[in-house]
């Protein structure tokens, strides 16, 4: 079993006894059939009633309204739902954060445009001129040993879109690269495929390489041949997990498993919130390449098995997708697609395949 998630399970057993409120929730948001348990009572009221102006509870009623004009008008980031998760609960400001996301006009018709094309996927037709476009495929982190776990292998999408004849590349990275390394093999792929249209697409670790490569690394003239990014729950402003592997008591452990495992130390610098940050705020992917995410819901009552002992270490910090902070995974002048039911591990999602066809045929709706 892989070395890091034997360290993650050893150093969070308590926190993987600690249980969390499952109180039994159903509603509608926006789009979503919503169906699970989330951590308080006003994260179930705000489903169940506020959403569809339904009274039944005058002061949580009110009490809620208090907190939408306090944080309607601020920008959803880290800081703010962290706040707005202290006031409420992590599921409240989960779903006050997904609500806002899906009620903007450019996430409003992707989402729509998404969920049409999964219902219909076997009626739903590629362009004429498929054969003009190359889907390069970026693998996430340790994509070799858990990949079939997290999904970051890419299998079950790969063949999917195989199957209906489009060309896929998948870049064979190294499985415990950095993001700047990442990138440079992603360029090279990008680069001797110009006479090409291309969508690249990467979970993860891959989506924070795909950024570098495309925002900064390639020049004008070698993006003219890119059209689309598929961001599947890239980790662009770095993941608070790896801040904490790197931190307390983990420290001597994590060395310990580097040295072991051989790991280049940078892997994981490159992967922290900071200098995620800094790298975030020097990219500018040009206007043309239009760009779609696909991001967990992440509420309590559906995270996967795999993810849950990761995002009980993140909840203090606000709504997450047991890896990294949800707004954290959101490119900027993008349109974003919600996956209910899934938290970063998209692995988990049975569907995935489909999924990952319906969100290809969404990119086509919006590319010429």
């Amino acid at each position: 079993m892989n070395k890091l998630i034997l360290l993650l399970l050893f150093s969070t057993t308590l926190l993987s006894c600690s249980s969390l409120n499952k109180i039994p929730t159903k509603g509608q948001l926006v789009h979503y059939n919503i169906e699970t348990t989330v951590d308080a009572q006003i994260a179930k009221y705000y489903l169940e009633n506020y959403l569809t102006n339904q009274v039944t509870n005058p002061k949580l009623h009110q009490e809620i309204q208090i907190i939408d004009k306090e944080f309607k008008n601020l920008p959803l980031g880290r800081e703010s739902l962290k706040l707005l998760s202290e006031k409420t609960s992590v599921d409240f400001a989960t779903l006050y954060f997904g609500n806002k996301l899906l009620n903007k006009k450019e996430n409003d018709s992707v989402q729509e445009q998404f969920l049409s094309n999964l219902k219909n996927i076997e009626e739903v037709k590629l362009p004429s001129n498929k054969d003009d476009f190359l889907i390069i495929m970026v693998p996430g982190l340790d994509y070799i040993d858990v990949g079939h776990l997290t999904g970051a292998d890419l299998k079950a999408p790969i063949a999917i879109l195989r199957d209906k004849g489009l060309n896929v590349e998948f870049v064979p990275i190294h499985p415990m690269g950095s993001v700047s390394a990442n990138a440079a093999d992603i360029v090279n792929v990008i680069k001797k495929n110009q006479d090409k249209k291309i969508i690249v697409a990467g979970p993860s670790s891959a989506g924070a390489a795909i950024h570098l490569a495309l925002g900064k690394l390639l020049d004008k003239k070698e993006l003219k041949s890119v059209r689309a990014w598929l961001n599947l729950g890239g980790i662009l402003n770095g993941s608070p997990l790896v801040d904490w592997i790197d931190s307390g008591m983990t420290v001597p452990i994590y060395a310990i498993v580097r040295w072991f495992k051989d790991w280049e130390k940078e892997t994981f610098e490159s992967m922290k919130t900071k200098a995620s940050q800094v790298r975030f705020k020097t990219l500018d992917v040009p206007k043309h390449i239009f760009i779609l995410n696909y991001l967990g819901l992440s509420l309590s009552g559906d995270i996967s098995d795999f993810g849950m002992d990761k995002y009980k270490i993140l909840r203090e910090l606000g709504p997450n997708d047991a890896l990294t902070l949800l707004p954290d995974a959101i490119a900027p002048n993008s349109s974003t697609v919600l996956a209910p039911k899934s938290d970063h591990f998209f692995g988990e999602d049975p569907l995935i395949g489909k999924k990952a066809l319906a969100l290809l045929y969404t990119i086509f709706d919006n590319i010429h």
